[in-house]
């Protein structure tokens, strides 16, 4: 981890300043803002996550602004981006997890499952459901990226 620049090194391991809030807490973390996906064709995977998913793309990021073809895409409040650029990850299923839950993967809460599962279902696109028993399902885009759903927001 580079050095700030201040002191040469690497701080002292968190909690060593008693009294001192977590830095987390010191931060005010508000939540994620993005997650970041790498995709092979911008356009395939605008196919997948703004057609077949009907994700809205966000106008307050223009594509132009990018130095590499992307988008920004709204999940809620929060949102993906979609950067066509090279991957250093394996995106042949043959190499990654057979079930999603096992591989890296972001997770979307829903309200409703059903909807998803018909599309997926129709557009046959293979899915599992979460091991864990909860409301969940797992299925990759066109790249082998892996999205989890989640039904109800009580997990959290």
């Amino acid at each position: 981890f580079p050095s700030s620049g201040r002191g040469g090194g690497a701080s002292a391991a968190p909690g060593n300043d008693v009294g001192a809030a977590p830095l987390s807490e010191q931060m005010g973390i508000l939540g994620v803002h993005h997650v970041a996906v790498i995709v092979q064709s911008l356009e395939r995977s605008m196919a997948f996550y703004h057609g077949l998913l009907g994700l809205p793309v966000n106008p307050a990021r223009p594509a132009a602004s990018l130095p590499y073809e992307g988008a920004w895409l709204m999940m809620g409040p929060e949102m993906v981006h979609l950067m066509e650029v090279p991957n250093p990850d394996p995106t042949h299923l043959q190499f990654r997890p057979q079930h999603g839950g096992k591989d890296r993967h972001f997770c979307i809460g829903v309200l409703n499952l059903a909807p998803l599962i018909a599309m997926l279902e129709r557009e046959e696109i293979p899915f599992t459901a979460s091991r864990s028993g909860r409301p969940a399902i797992f299925f990759r885009d066109p790249d082998c990226n892996t999205l989890e759903v989640v039904e109800g927001l009580q997990w959290r």
